[in-house]
C-alpha cells in the first residue's frame, strides 16, 4: 500500500525531547489490546464526522481515545496504518451484520435478499460509519483485496450467495458470480448513497428498490 505523508502533522517528539526515558515500559496484561481497540474506535467516529479522512490526524485520534500520541504509536506505526485497521474494523462489524441476517435461511434467494436488507438497513442507520467503508477516499487496498481482509470476507459472502443462486438456475445472462456480485455492490451502493445525499426526493421504498435490481440482473428463482 502506498504510504501517504501529512507535512502539515508535526513529527512526534523523541524520548530525548520529553525527558522520558527512551525504553518503553510493558503495558499490564489486557490493557495494551484495550487501548489499540480505542484507538480504532476513535479513528472510526472521527472518520465518520469528517467531511475528508485527510482531516483526521493521529493526533486527533489519540485525543479522542484519551491518551498521547506517543501511546498510539506503540500499536501503529504510522496514520495510515491505522486508518486501515479502523476501516477494517468497520468491515467486521458489517460482515458479521450480513452474516447472522442470513443464518438459518437454506434458499439462496431469500439469503441474498436478506443480504440486501442488511445492507440497506445498516447504511441507513450508520450512515458514518457506511461512508467510512465505501465513500471516504481512505487508503484502504489492503483492506479489500487481501486474502484474509475483512473487506474481502464481507464480498466472499456475497459472491458465495449468488454462486449459489446460479446453481440454483438463476436465469442471468452470465454465470460469472464474480461478476454479477460486482454488479449487486455497484447498484446497491448507488441506491444507498443517492439515498443519503438526497434524502428529500420521493424516493420509492428502498427495499422495493433492491427487490427490483434481482429481477433485473436475473437473480431470482426461475419459473
Amino acid at each position: 500500500m502506498t504510504k501517504v505523508t501529512h507535512p502539515t502533522e508535526p513529527a512526534e517528539p523523541s524520548a530525548t525531547e520529553t525527558g522520558t526515558a527512551a525504553k518503553r515500559s510493558r503495558n499490564p496484561r489486557g490493557q495494551g489490546d484495550r487501548l489499540r481497540d480505542e484507538l480504532l474506535r476513535a479513528a472510526v467516529d472521527l472518520l465518520a464526522d469528517a467531511p475528508h479522512p485527510d482531516e483526521v490526524s493521529i493526533r486527533a485520534i489519540a485525543r479522542a481515545a484519551g491518551v498521547s500520541p506517543t501511546a498510539a504509536y506503540r500499536h501503529f506505526t504510522d496514520r495510515d496504518e491505522l486508518l486501515c485497521a479502523a476501516v477494517g474494523t468497520c468491515f467486521e462489524e458489517f460482515a458479521q451484520e450480513m452474516l447472522q441476517r442470513t443464518q438459518g435461511l437454506d434458499d439462496p434467494f431469500e439469503r441474498l435478499r436478506e443480504t440486501g436488507r442488511a445492507y440497506l438497513d445498516y447504511a441507513m442507520a450508520e450512515h458514518g460509519h457506511y461512508r467510512v467503508l465505501f465513500s471516504n477516499p481512505v487508503p484502504m487496498d489492503s483492506v479489500l483485496v487481501d486474502e484474509d481482509s475483512a473487506g474481502k470476507a464481507a464480498f466472499t459472502q456475497l459472491v458465495d450467495i449468488v454462486q449459489a443462486c446460479l446453481e440454483e438456475g438463476a436465469p442471468t445472462r452470465t454465470d460469472d458470480a464474480m461478476f454479477l456480485s460486482f454488479q449487486v455492490w455497484t447498484w446497491i451502493h448507488g441506491i444507498v448513497d443517492l439515498r443519503i445525499t438526497h434524502a428529500k426526493m420521493p424516493w420509492p421504498p428502498i427495499e422495493d428498490l433492491f427487490d427490483d435490481l434481482q429481477v433485473a440482473l436475473g437473480l431470482v428463482r426461475p419459473v
